[in-house]
C-alpha cells in the first residue's frame, strides 16, 4: 500500500495532524456555516476505522443529552447531509445496525498509515508511511471517539520511527537517524524513547553540546506535559554522554525501552 493509492478514490480524508476533505482532487471549503454535527459524524467514522460503529454508539457519543428517538432522528439527518456533502450516496455503508465509510470510495490517511506500519515493509515503504503521519489523529478536535485511536496511532508512529532509526544506525547512517528523530520530535515532542535515541546517536557522533541540548529539551517536555523528570534510562544516557566515553557506550537494550514502560523519576527540575 502506498500513499499514491488514494488518488484512485473520489473521496480523500486527511485526519493526521489536520482535518481536510478532498473530493475529486479538490479540497472542500465551506463558504458559509460549517456543518459541525455532520462533520462530527464523519470524524467518528474516521476514528472507528473500516469495522464501522453502531448507530447507538454514535447517538450516545454525539447526542448524549437527547432521548433515543430524537438522537436517532438527528443521526439520520446528519447521515443524509453527510452523503450529500461527500457527493456519493454509497460513501457510507449501513449494515446490521451499524455504519462505516466505504473504503472503495474513501481513502483515509490514518487507515493507510496504520495498516502500512503494521506490515513487514522495506525501509523505503516504511519511510513513506511515516510521511503520512503529520500529527495526532484529529489533533485539534475534542471528539469523544478520538482518544483511543489517537493514542494507538501515536504509539505506532513512535514504534515505526524507532524501527526505521535503528535500521539506519545498523547500516552506519547515523546522520539519517538523527534527522529522522529530530523530525519525529517536531511532529510529536512527547515520546521519551525518541529523545533518548536522538541523544544516543548524537553521542556516537561526538556532539556533546548537542546531547546536552537534546537532554534539556527532553526534560522540559516531560515537565511541561507530564510534570515529571527524565526516566533512569534517559539519565543514564546523559551521564554516559557527559563522561567523555567513546561512542557506542550504551547498550541499545538499555537505551531503547518499550514506549511508556520506563519508570520516571520524581517531578523535580534541578539545574544540571
Amino acid at each position: 500500500m502506498t500513499i499514491q493509492s488514494g488518488q484512485s478514490r473520489p473521496i480523500q480524508l486527511y485526519a493526521l495532524g489536520r482535518f481536510e476533505i478532498v473530493l475529486e482532487g479538490t479540497p472542500l471549503r465551506f463558504v458559509s456555516k460549517t456543518p459541525r454535527k455532520v462533520l462530527a459524524v464523519l470524524k467518528a467514522l474516521l476514528c472507528v476505522g473500516r469495522r464501522g460503529v453502531s448507530q447507538e454508539t454514535l447517538q450516545d457519543a454525539l447526542w448524549p443529552e437527547s432521548d433515543a428517538l430524537l438522537a436517532r432522528r438527528a443521526l439520520n439527518t446528519s447521515i443524509y447531509r453527510l452523503r450529500r456533502l461527500l457527493r456519493h450516496k454509497n460513501a457510507i455503508v449501513l449494515h446490521d445496525g451499524g455504519m462505516a465509510l466505504d473504503p472503495a470510495l474513501c481513502w483515509v490517511d490514518a487507515w493507510v498509515f496504520e495498516q502500512g506500519v503494521s506490515q513487514s515493509m522495506d525501509l523505503d515503504s516504511l519511510q513513506s508511511m511515516l510521511r503520512l503521519y503529520g500529527g495526532k489523529l484529529l489533533s485539534e478536535a475534542d471528539h469523544p471517539l478520538a482518544y483511543e485511536p489517537r493514542e494507538r496511532l501515536r504509539r505506532k508512529f513512535v514504534q515505526a520511527v524507532l524501527q526505521l532509526g535503528q535500521a539506519y544506525e545498523r547500516s552506519g547512517e547515523i546522520g539519517a537517524s538523527i534527522a529522522l528523530y529530530e523530525s519525529a520530535l517536531d511532529i510529536d515532542c512527547t515520546p521519551e524513547d525518541v529523545h533518548r535515541a536522538l541523544m544516543w546517536c548524537l553521542a556516537r557522533e561526538g556532539k556533546a553540546a548537542a546531547v546536552g541540548a537534546a537532554y534539556q529539551r527532553c526534560r522540559t517536555m516531560l515537565w511541561r506535559h507530564f510534570a515529571t523528570g527524565p526516566s533512569p534510562a534517559t539519565e543514564q544516557v546523559y551521564r554516559e554522554a557527559c563522561s567523555n566515553r567513546a561512542p557506542g557506550f550504551v547498550s541499545r537494550d538499555v537505551v531503547l525501552t518499550p514506549h511508556g514502560s520506563s519508570r520516571r523519576s520524581s517531578p523535580t527540575m534541578t539545574n544540571r
